[in-house]
């Protein structure tokens, strides 16, 4: 692939100035540059594009990752490749032509991708009909042991054959587990390499049997075969876990926001473009209910309370007032079906939701997202959390002004439990096209909420 690359990205060089200057039809006011410009400029961009993509982890097995994941890195190491020949065309005072670099970025970026996608589909054709298979031995009769042979079976095309299970107990030897034979102990390990010819090992065991997984290592330190370990996981509640390099140390994250790095830039865009036209285009529906609230009842227009967003950070949210000022004399509390706290006007605000559109504020300046968990008070989470597991969990990524639990009527005085549920869901199965989803359901639904009050 490495081979590949170079000549995809020194073709698709030498093909932008191509198209420029003679394919395309484009004016040329300085005049064409000669070739051997464009030769000696490629022959030091594409090493480095090289680099660049080595630096991202392009060429190594690509058996069991995810060809999202790698197209995208071919997208952002393009970019880099297009960058650097940006500022290198900036020091050669321009005589590198921006317009080649474009088209450069857009035939590279093309060629690298459909390349990895062809290669995927014809390795993935040959592992089906038998071919380019990798021999595996599983160390593990348990739970991480069957969910790992879940996910064998469930993609024939990384071409994993099981040979069998290598048991922690001696007395499990002979059995037939999840469809596969024990064929030894983790003491017949290093026969079981050589007579079944096994090139991969997953270590897959359960926490209890750690002096089992360190007798494997042992064993196995001075084996051909590649060794791999699968963490159990299986009775910790996982969200968004993945395994990150720490300075050379593997380190799994078994909880993780799925809001960082590029996730967090697009979500926060997105709220930040549609909270700012938001408030642009509802202003005169603003002031229209902030003159209707003044006028309903006596106290301020504006009802603001602290609540729990991101990470446990507080913030306050804002709301149109529709309760009467002397509402919560006796302590904050769940609104209820005919609350007699509401105003006259704070019946119609709350149900129909126009009471919660000053919390576009809040999402434009960072302290909520148009999508999320519903905050709470700070006094509410604290009795929560000791009371319903994982509640935290729910702060793992922004309060939202809407949510899932919430377009699934889940609003107000409703079974705690069932919106946490809705709320983990939401956290573990995060997407931009969700929060779309989720907002055009809001609209949908916004009228005829039975559990608006």
């Amino acid at each position: 692939m490495f081979a590949v690359d170079a000549v995809l990205i020194a073709v698709a060089w030498i093909g932008a100035y191509y198209l420029r200057f003679f394919g395309l039809g484009l004016e040329a006011p300085l005049g064409v540059p000669p070739l051997r410009l464009y030769l000696w400029s490629g022959a030091v961009l594409t090493p480095t594009a090289l680099l660049v993509l080595r630096s991202l982890r392009l060429y190594r097995s690509a058996r069991t990752g995810r060809l999202g994941f790698e197209l995208l890195s071919v997208v952002q190491g393009m970019v880099v490749v297009a960058a650097i020949a940006g500022v290198g065309s900036f020091f050669a005072r321009g005589e590198l032509s921006r317009v080649v670099i474009a088209i450069f970025f857009a035939l590279a970026t093309f060629a690298l991708c459909s390349v990895r996608v062809a290669a995927r589909l014809v390795l993935r054709a040959m592992r089906r009909a038998g071919h380019n298979l990798r021999h595996v031995l599983v160390v593990g009769t348990g739970e991480p042991a069957r969910l790992l042979l879940k996910k064998i079976r469930r993609h024939p095309d990384f071409g994993f054959r099981v040979h069998g299970l290598v048991a922690a107990d001696a007395a499990e030897v002979g059995r037939v587990l999840f469809d596969v034979p024990v064929l030894g102990a983790v003491t017949d390990l290093p026969r079981l390499v050589e007579e079944h010819g096994a090139e991969t090992i997953y270590l897959a065991l359960e926490r209890r049997e750690w002096e089992a997984e360190a007798d494997a290592l042992f064993l196995l330190a001075d084996s051909t075969a590649a060794v791999r370990l699968v963490p159990d996981l299986s009775q910790a509640f996982r969200l968004n876990a993945t395994v990150e390099d720490f300075d050379g140390m593997p380190v799994v994250l078994v909880t993780e926001s799925p809001e960082q790095g590029w996730n967090a830039v697009v979500k926060r865009g997105f709220d930040l473009v549609a909270s700012g036209l938001g408030l642009l285009l509802i202003s005169p529906v603003l002031g229209i209910l902030a003159l209707l609230v003044k006028l309903d009842s006596p106290g301020p227009v504006f009802y603001a309370q602290e609540r729990v967003g991101m990470n446990g950070r507080r913030f306050l949210m804002f709301k149109f007032r529709s309760m009467r000022v002397d509402a919560e004399t006796k302590g904050p509390g769940w609104t209820v079906k005919d609350d007699p706290r509401r105003t006259a006007l704070g019946g119609t605000l709350r149900r129909l939701s126009l009471d919660e559109l000053p919390q576009l504020w809040n999402v434009f300046c960072g302290d909520m997202s148009l999508v999320g968990p519903r905050p709470e008070q700070p006094r509410f989470v604290e009795e929560f959390r000791g009371a319903i597991p994982r509640y935290m969990l729910r702060h793992h990524v922004k309060a939202g002004m809407t949510g899932w639990a919430q377009v699934n009527g889940l609003r107000g005085d409703t079974p705690l439990e069932d919106r946490i549920r809705y709320d983990l869901y939401y956290v573990q199965h995060w997407s931009i096209w969700f929060d779309v989803r989720i907002l055009f359901l809001t609209v949908a639904r916004v009228f005829k909420d039975a559990s608006a009050y």
